[in-house]
């Protein structure tokens, strides 16, 4: 039974008892597990701090082979991001990220990439900066280190010349040329252009917030698409999308 010592962000967590928690656990090192951690909630115990929701700490967990939960043995709290507990906006967008994740992965299954995108966006809704851009490069990253990069690829040939669009397919993963029909979206090439400047220069790029936003909506709109149901916090960050809607 290994031991395993890393970071990670606590992503759900349950009262199991009145001194103890099942937590999920989104590892650097080992993806996302589930675990127990016993005494966590005594006041005197190997868990400094507690482990709360989208806390960031050091944790030491046993692996059991074939247990569905892991015996977490030791959490030691290393940042709280409290911004995310006092800004609904910031707090809606934190848990988006934290539920597409979660989604997103099957368990046991390490993306160090992802883990540092995450801890780096918190730590910019931390610092108050825009929340559809901190979206945009963190649904890129969730999106490309789990095999579902989609392509912007535009070209004259797939430009509608009147309204300055092209078609996305989500089934398809990405632009495409041909007709409109049921299952492919109209966007517009500016999103599409914003969506690859914020990749390649980041949260300093000089965009236009509406484009910005639209770029965020693609990104999720497409993230439901792929999970085949729709996140229950889509409708807190971006309400036009609820119930299907692009």
């Amino acid at each position: 039974m290994p031991t395993i010592s890393e970071q990670a962000i606590c992503i759900r967590q349950w009262d199991f008892s009145e001194t103890s928690q099942t937590v999920s656990l989104f590892g650097r090192d080992t993806g996302i597990f589930r675990g127990i951690a016993k005494g966590s909630r005594r006041p005197k115990s190997n868990f400094s701090g507690g482990l709360d929701l989208l806390t960031l700490g050091d944790v030491v967990s046993i692996i059991k082979p074939g247990r569905d939960l892991a015996t977490i043995t030791e959490w030691g709290l290393h940042k709280v991001w409290w911004r995310i507990r006092r800004d609904p906006a910031a707090n809606r967008a934190a848990y988006f990220m934290s539920e597409c994740t979660s989604r997103m992965f099957n368990q046991h299954d390490p993306h160090p990439g992802v883990f540092d995108a995450f801890v780096d966006s918190l730590d910019h809704l931390e610092a108050g900066s825009n929340h559809d851009v901190i979206l945009v490069r963190f649904l890129w990253t969730l999106l490309v280190d789990s095999g579902y990069k989609p392509g912007l690829n535009v070209s004259d040939e797939n430009i509608e010349i009147d309204t300055q669009t092209v078609l996305f397919s989500p089934k398809e993963g990405g632009v495409v040329s041909g007709h409109e029909v049921p299952g492919r979206w109209r966007v517009r090439v500016s999103t599409l252009r914003t969506l690859e400047l914020l990749i390649q220069e980041g949260p300093s790029a000089d965009v236009d917030p509406t484009t910005v936003n639209r770029a965020a909506k693609l990104l999720a709109a497409y993230i439901r698409e792929i999970l085949g149901s729709e996140p229950t916090t889509l409708r807190l960050v971006f309400p036009d999308l609820a119930g299907g809607r692009v």
